[in-house]
């Protein structure tokens, strides 16, 4: 299987991760209950944003259906 940057994707070409990666990046943050490889890409990409010492504020329930 695929990994992005570290972590484990279904899919070979690790589609979710990616997007919730650049949902992240252009300001997203509410986590969804149909994608855990989504919400997997967010949780990366937070991770990097705050090495760099940008301030992220993900929602910590996950409100979207």
């Amino acid at each position: 299987m695929a990994k992005y940057y570290g972590k484990e994707c279904k899919g070979p070409g690790c589609a979710g991760h990616k997007a919730g990666a650049r949902y992240v990046r252009a300001g997203g943050r509410t986590l969804t209950r149909s994608s855990a490889s989504f919400n997997s890409g967010m949780r990366v990409a937070q991770k990097q944003l705050r090495k760099r010492g940008t301030v992220t504020r993900m929602a910590v329930r996950k409100r979207s259906r």
